[in-house]
């Protein structure tokens, strides 16, 4: 069965809402003229359950809601009703039953959308996962430690695999086994960028089973020990259990970072716990985020891609053939739902002429120009057969471009993932932002973060912005955007990218995801871009993150 083509697609908005949304846009509501006329066509009803928590009618008003629709307004009240927005713009009249939410000038924009990372994998860590992407001392790291512990039982481990990097802190380093001592539970730590470490307890209970620990906590032996200390924490530590805990736990710390959609793009298999950072048994590692949905106690939004690699010297397709002929794209409901074949198509240009035939979405990631060229020339052979300008093909990464490749994936309907760069190191590393944004392609914004890089959204936006890594060097000179386009990537660009039109944007119709910041974006320092959190966080009405600060 193939999925629709571009101009057979059905709006969910349209279809959702009807007559509603053309009764109120035709009344000014959303215009901010006024809201009589308009709230008698919108159905106020009863609250939806959703994700365990009570979707809310809610009312937000004395704020300033960038709207990142179509025409950028930037408006002082939001009208939700049954998880999405009825209302929109100033000087409305909250409806009867409708609790009013003020949000004293705080900065609100449309939930962020990663359209690319590895959140299932950081949900399926082992033990007792610990999120420090928004910490940038050693010693709120202990601290944030320690508050873990407290609820930890006694033995089993504080573990932070992955979206962490030296580069958070001034020493430039993780901390080392004395400063995670005052930590009463034992620590494992495998960064994205600065290394692998323990504390006393760790050290004591990794050495027990044949791990090598130096003095200062780091674990020896390089990649082999690292690989060693990680399959042994997932065999002792990883249960139905603990996946479910800490996937919600995952979903619900970048919530609190203002993400609300997440697409994530697979890892490699392993049947069994392996000690590979990026790997997992591709079959089940959906299952915790599956068993949430199913108890509608999801805090965020997933959808997923299928990574495959099959040799492009197989013509079978063994494992890819499998997943096209058994599987459906876009299968699932506003909650979770399944996307196409990534970060790896594999089979070479056999999958993606199985891909196109079959009508999937594709996406590849591209690490520098060659294997940039090698994908678009790949893309041309099939789209010569078996046109795929309507699939909505990706490319991501893209460090290092050309023009005229860029104009020649463009002509197929293609786009490009950027983002990718804090921790990144060098000069003028890419990705080319200024010049694709001007370019026209289809651009969107993603992190590649949960393994080898970092998810949070502010220190992303902050590399794009200002051109430097974390540590501050100048990485990517000429190629910054403004705030207003880096926001707009991450949010009504990646529209095209999750292929869902009703999220993105603050505006009658769509869901009602949004993140009040607990400062203003648009404003602050470039420094201050980094620290960035959200207050409040909103996925279809259902607050889902609440700093209690309003």
């Amino acid at each position: 069965m193939n999925r629709r083509r571009a101009g057979e697609r059905i709006s969910r908005r349209t279809f959702l809402i009807g007559g509603a949304a053309v009764g109120m846009a035709a009344s000014g509501v959303g215009s901010g003229t006024g809201f009589a006329g308009g709230l008698s066509q919108a159905r106020a009803g009863a609250p939806v359950s959703a994700g365990g928590l009570v979707s809310q009618d809610l009312a937000l008003v004395n704020a300033k809601i960038h709207t990142m629709d179509a025409s950028k307004r930037v408006v002082s009240q939001a009208l939700i009703q049954n998880g999405r927005f009825t209302a929109v713009g100033n000087n409305l009249a909250a409806p009867r039953g409708v609790k009013v939410v003020d949000l004293k000038g705080h900065t609100v924009v449309p939930g962020l959308i990663e359209a690319h990372n590895h959140i299932v994998l950081v949900g399926n860590r082992p033990g007792r996962h610990v999120l420090l992407e928004d910490v940038f001392t050693l010693q709120d790291v202990v601290k944030r430690y320690q508050s873990k512990a407290a609820e930890t039982p006694p033995g089993e481990f504080l573990t932070t695999i992955g979206p962490i990097a030296a580069m958070q802190f001034p020493e430039q380093r993780l901390p080392n086994l004395s400063e995670l001592d005052p930590v009463n539970r034992p620590v494992y730590i495998n960064a994205a960028q600065g290394g692998v470490r323990t504390n006393s307890l760790g050290k004591a209970w990794l050495e027990a089973k044949g791990v090598t620990v130096s003095a200062d906590g780091t674990i020896a032996g390089g990649a082999t020990g690292a690989t060693l200390a990680l399959r042994l924490l997932r065999e002792q530590f990883l249960t139905p259990e603990s996946r479910k805990r800490n996937s919600f736990e995952a979903l619900s710390y970048y919530a609190g970072l203002g993400i609300t959609t997440h697409l994530d793009n697979g890892a490699f298999h392993s049947d069994v716990p392996s000690g590979g950072v990026a790997n997992e048994n591709t079959y089940t590692m959906h299952n915790p985020f599956l068993a949430l949905d199913a108890e509608k106690r999801l805090p965020a939004r997933l959808r997923f891609n299928y990574l495959h690699q099959d040799p492009p010297d197989d013509p079978t397709l063994p494992t890819l053939s499998q997943r096209l002929k058994n599987s459906f794209p876009f299968f699932g409901n506003d909650w979770i739902r399944s996307g196409g074949i990534g970060e790896f198509t594999g089979g070479g240009v056999n999958g993606l002429r199985a891909i196109a035939a079959a009508g999937w979405r594709a996406e590849d990631h591209t690490l520098n120009l060659a294997s940039f060229q090698s994908l678009v020339e790949s893309r041309e052979k099939v789209h010569a057969e078996i046109p795929i300008t309507n699939l909505r093909w990706v490319i991501s990464h893209v460090p290092q471009v050309n023009v005229d490749l860029v104009n020649r994936f463009k002509a197929m309907g293609g786009g490009l993932l950027v983002g990718w760069g804090p921790l990144r190191t060098g000069t003028n590393v890419g990705p080319a932002y200024r010049m694709l944004f001007d370019n026209g392609i289809h651009l969107g914004y993603h992190s590649d973060g949960g393994d080898i890089t970092v998810i949070n959204p502010w220190l992303n936006f902050y590399a794009m912005i200002t051109g430097r890594n974390l540590k501050g060097d100048v990485i990517n000179a000429g190629q910054t955007l403004t705030r207003a386009e880096t926001l707009w990537l991450a949010t009504a660009a990646n529209k095209w990218f999750i292929e869902e039109d009703d999220l993105g944007s603050i505006e009658v119709g769509n869901h009602a995801d949004v993140a009040v910041l607990d400062r203003d974006y648009f404003t602050v320092s470039e420094e201050d871009i980094k620290h960035i959190r959200s207050v409040l966080t909103i996925v279809g009405g259902k607050i889902v993150n609440d700093a209690r600060v309003l």
